[in-house]
């Protein structure tokens, strides 16, 4: 079911949301927020308050450690994956969205669930309301790190010269699959597993048509 979230609503949230995170990680999801509705003018500015709430509940539950991860995931019934179980950071988009339909059930869109879910890895055939919260995500203006920074320029100097809807999908389209080339590169130096929805996501957005 898709909801009609309200300027109050997200207002209540982001005093709510606050007792989730830990204070670094609450200016983070500010932070999230408003490169969302910067984004969502761009993209889809319709949906602007669910891509909102979206961005406010990302992370809600990556404060807890493994343990806590998979009795939460023992609690909802979510499946967890070997590649997760070995890549345990993967598990808090899973785990965020079951409990916001439990303790945030005003909040339980289907779009905002699936913003969630996908916010981390990506996957092959991504909406565009899901790569929104996912590229916010990795550009919002707190995020230093040398790929984010790259990544932040690269897609704000590229969609101030696009001309049109079809121009800014396209730089849309170029900055996912760039993303995920930084994140498979960074992976790999580390030596950690490479999740299978982000090669595929990678190999969807290579696509031409979005």
């Amino acid at each position: 079911m898709n909801r009609e979230i309200t300027d109050e609503m997200l207002n209540t949230l982001r005093e709510q949301v606050r007792e989730y995170l830990t204070e670094k990680r609450y200016a983070h999801t500010l932070s999230v927020e408003s490169e969302t509705g910067k984004l969502a003018a761009l993209f889809l500015p319709a949906e602007q308050n669910c891509l909102r709430a979206a961005a406010l509940l990302h992370d809600i539950t990556k404060r807890l450690n493994l343990e806590k991860q998979l009795q939460l995931c023992q609690n909802f019934g979510i499946i967890v994956t070997n590649d997760e179980t070995k890549a345990p950071k993967l598990l808090h988009a899973k785990t965020a969205a079951a409990v916001v339909s439990r303790d945030f059930p005003q909040f339980a869109d289907n779009r905002v669930l699936s913003g969630i879910r996908w916010h981390t890895t990506g996957r092959a055939g991504m909406s565009l309301f899901e790569s929104i919260v996912y590229l916010a995500d990795y550009i919002e203006p707190t995020r230093t790190f040398a790929d984010c920074v790259m990544l932040r320029q690269f897609f704000w100097e590229n969609i101030s010269l696009a001309a049109d809807a079809d121009s800014r999908m396209e730089v849309l389209r170029q900055t996912m699959v760039l993303s995920f080339d930084m994140t498979i590169r960074q992976l790999l130096a580390e030596g950690a597993l490479v999740d299978r929805d982000t090669i595929e996501a990678r190999n969807w957005f290579l696509s031409p048509a979005l």
